[in-house]
């Protein structure tokens, strides 16, 4: 995928310097014609080349083939690395900052999203390993974590911090996993007061010893792949969900509509719902308990 990057960036330059030759030669017939191609491509150079086509033909054929090539060429990159998405979670984030709305799912998407687009994008392979512990600090805090792991994971955000290398972005990603860790911390402690353990009497510890045993079933727990369609007999049920071109997330199905399937995740940083189309959605796994 790099190489398409990289013979885009090349046609590019095709592209830039045939413009020049289409801007000179449209100096020549006239100034406004030349400040059209200037200020005005591709669609006054459209013009121009159509209008002038016997005398103008080269130049023009020449700009508007890499043009056309090169764009694309991006275009495609762009979408095969998820560019799209982070357009539209950026999309969403926007609008849920202006309206003060903003969810924290929105935010973990358009951070995902982000994550997804710089592993695709980065040529250094350091850097792609960067962006994957990141990833799996976003996996492990939408599932929760101990304050071990918490504090092991602030320890680490600390040490890529200080990596001179991290670009803009990465950095502000940093910060703000470094600052939910906090706040998770903080959430964590104030609602997990300690619980005194009731004892049993030892009248009761009596009664209960002579009670007649029962042969104990042994149940494991699994998850099995199932249609999207059977997804509605499960209202409640736990499933693991893997959306195109995403991660793999686990949750709970609280409700289901034509063509559509609302989840529940659940972790430190709170409870948070999504929706997802069926056709977006690539595999879909139930938990079932087998004996």
């Amino acid at each position: 995928m790099h190489t398409l990057l990289y013979i885009s960036q090349a046609l590019g330059l095709v592209a830039l310097f045939s413009l020049i030759w289409l801007i000179i030669r449209a100096f020549k017939k006239h100034i406004l014609w030349g400040l059209a191609v200037l200020l005005l491509s591709p669609i006054s150079a459209l013009f121009f080349g159509i209008k002038y086509w016997r005398d103008e033909k080269k130049p023009f054929l020449a700009y508007m083939s890499s043009f056309g090539v090169a764009t694309g060429l991006a275009a495609y990159v762009f979408t095969a690395w998820g560019g799209w998405e982070v357009v539209n979670t950026a999309l969403n984030v926007n609008e849920g900052i202006h309206s003060e709305k903003l969810t924290e799912q929105e935010a973990l998407d358009f951070m995902h999203a982000n994550l997804r687009f710089l592993k695709h994008a980065s040529p250094n392979e350091e850097d792609r390993r960067n962006v994957e512990m990141m990833q799996k600090f976003l996996q492990q805090y939408e599932s929760g974590m101990s304050d071990a792991d918490r504090k092991k994971m602030q320890e680490e955000i600390i040490n890529m911090m200080e990596n001179e290398d991290l670009s803009p972005a990465q950095r502000r990603e940093l910060k703000h996993l470094r600052k939910q860790l906090n706040l998770s911390e903080a959430e964590s402690t104030a609602k997990n007061p300690e619980v005194a353990k009731p004892t049993l009497t030892e009248d009761a510890s009596r009664t209960l010893s002579k009670r007649p045993s029962t042969r104990k079933v042994n149940y494991r727990a699994d998850y099995q792949e199932i249609e999207i369609s059977e997804a509605g007999k499960y209202i409640g049920k736990t499933f693991k969900v893997t959306r195109k071109n995403s991660d793999e997330r686990q949750c709970r199905l609280i409700g289901s509509s034509p063509g559509r399937l609302r989840f529940e995740q659940r972790g430190r940083g709170g409870t948070f719902t999504f929706e997802y189309k069926h056709s977006d959605i690539e595999k879909l796994k139930l938990l079932a308990s087998l004996e």
